[in-house]
């Protein structure tokens, strides 16, 4: 009876992907289909290196028309903002250098690894998701006297932040600071697409010390002129050469930047899954700047923010089609076919897939989570092939829904999806729990009392019309044209009695 019954489960066994190889892998066939699959991976990474290539070659020419801004800028506000475009894209080429080496690592070490070992359970990623930030204060600490008695130093500083998970670099917008705030806000929300569970969020505050004369205003026009005419394609090309695996940290010695246009990191912190709870949250600050340095500001080493993780897992479906569920009604079994779909921990189960679009609710829902045992039926005289069984415990009682696909493929698929999604909610965490939204803010609005021409108080009264609406100085002018002058002494001609009443 053992025999009859072979169970799998699914979250502890791992299918051996060459225990259904039908083809001998030192036969020439098999040699063969060895190497197109090499061929085929390395013509995937060449693919991913030309996209990421090209990435490369336009964030250049923004930092070079960034660069050319900022010498030919006179405006303190245009300087100070080419200087952050410029620092913002230099930011994401160095990602995208760092991301096409990591590529080329991985790469050479899967081929080392096909080469000395063709065995082993292949590693398991967990899907991408969307991380968003939302709602960052940073407090300041200013002294009293500085903040409540206006005394102190009148300089201003202009902050702004620069976000980044792997190659995906975002900057908020420029703030300008002086002593009468309290904090520093940016109500922008940061939206990163293509996080994994092990991403790490790093912020950095960056400050300028706003001079009443910049320096670089009054840089000599013949070096101006000198640095200007360094950005020929030629000499671009010698000074940043990215293909050939050239220092991108080198661009800063050839192209100076003045001291009273540059940027300096005043703080920085990383955030992580653990910090996604959704809700704002007090986190710490590491600061790098010191009292005496002009762009510094009295941090108090503490930021607010919400961070939100959505894994794709939550908010996609990850199988979906037609299986057959089982049901016992007064003892005896009969089939049921439905639509399942497979998503945010749980398999919804449809009569049709127009339910669906109709926004209809699910005939069953069947929680799918750590607690919960997939097992895949060899064998059984008293179900059909190709079966499946869902446990959960509920109220201390197992309950069991089996379910049918139509074919051994099927089945396969259906299983590798339990797997994966299984192995998506256990990396992703307590963001599997319940969904986060991400709230986009709509841009603000201008003052109602700014929309609207003040005027006299009558020109604001009307009486609704539904074909023109008059407002009561209109009313009263119609008025007095109509009865010649009559109706402001109270003498307005008797309407005639109709012939009836005679």
């Amino acid at each position: 009876m053992a025999s009859m019954e072979q169970q799998r489960d699914i979250q502890t066994f791992c299918r051996n992907e060459r225990a259904r190889s039908t083809v001998s892998s030192c036969s020439s066939l098999g040699m063969e289909i060895k190497r197109k699959k090499i061929r085929e991976s390395a013509v995937f990474l060449q693919e991913q290196d030309t996209n990421i290539q090209e990435k490369i070659d336009f964030e250049v020419r923004m930092r070079e028309g960034a660069y050319k801004l900022l010498v030919a800028s006179t405006q303190r506000d245009q300087i100070l903002s080419a200087s952050k475009n410029l620092m913002t894209c230099h930011t994401r080429i160095l990602g995208y250098m760092t991301e096409v080496q990591k590529k080329k690592e991985e790469h050479n070490m899967k081929r080392h690894s096909r080469r000395s070992s063709d065995k082993g359970p292949k590693d398991r990623i967990a899907c991408q998701g969307k991380v968003a930030i939302s709602g960052l204060r940073i407090p300041l600490m200013w002294k009293d006297s500085d903040h409540f008695n206006n005394r102190g130093s009148s300089r201003r500083v202009a902050v702004f932040c620069l976000m980044k998970i792997g190659t995906e670099v975002f900057d908020t917008e420029m703030v300008v600071v002086d002593r009468s705030m309290t904090d520093i806000c940016f109500d922008n929300v940061t939206i990163f697409k293509r996080a994994g569970p092990e991403f790490e969020l790093k912020l950095e505050i960056y400050s300028c010390a706003m001079e009443d004369e910049m320096s670089l205003v009054n840089t000599p026009k013949k070096l101006a002129r000198k640095l200007g005419n360094s950005f020929s394609k030629a000499s671009g090309r010698k000074l940043c050469p990215l293909q050939e695996g050239g220092d991108a940290e080198s661009f800063f010695q050839s192209h100076p930047i003045a001291a009273g246009s540059k940027y300096n990191l005043l703080a920085q912190t990383t955030l992580s899954l653990a910090e996604a709870e959704g809700t704002f949250q007090s986190l710490s600050l590491f600061i790098t700047q010191n009292e005496h340095a002009a762009s510094w500001l009295p941090l108090y080493g503490n930021m607010c923010c919400r961070l939100i993780a959505q894994p794709e897992c939550m908010t996609q479906d990850m199988m979906r089609g037609f299986l057959n569920q089982q049901q016992n009604i007064g003892g005896v079994l009969s089939w049921n076919r439905l639509y399942c779909v497979l998503r945010a921990g749980s398999i919804s189960c449809y009569y049709t897939p127009e339910e669906i679009e109709a926004k209809l609710e699910a005939a069953i829902v069947i929680p799918v989570n750590k607690e919960t045992r997939i097992r895949a039926v060899d064998k059984d005289p008293k179900k059909r092939s190709n079966s499946f069984t869902i446990i959960n415990l509920i109220a201390g009682e197992a309950m069991t829904h089996v379910f049918v696909a139509d074919c051994s493929e099927e089945l396969q698929d259906w299983t590798e999806a339990f797997r994966q999604h299984l192995y998506d909610l256990s990396q992703w965490k307590h963001c599997c729990t319940e969904l986060m939204k991400i709230e986009v803010t709509s841009p603000r609005r201008p003052p109602l009392f700014l929309t609207k021409q003040a005027t006299s108080v009558y020109h604001d009264l009307s009486i609704d019309s539904p074909q023109k609406p008059e407002s009561l100085t209109d009313i009263i002018h119609n008025k007095i044209e109509e009865t010649g002058g009559r109706f402001l002494i109270g003498q307005e001609e008797e309407a005639e009695a109709p012939h009836w009443a005679a």
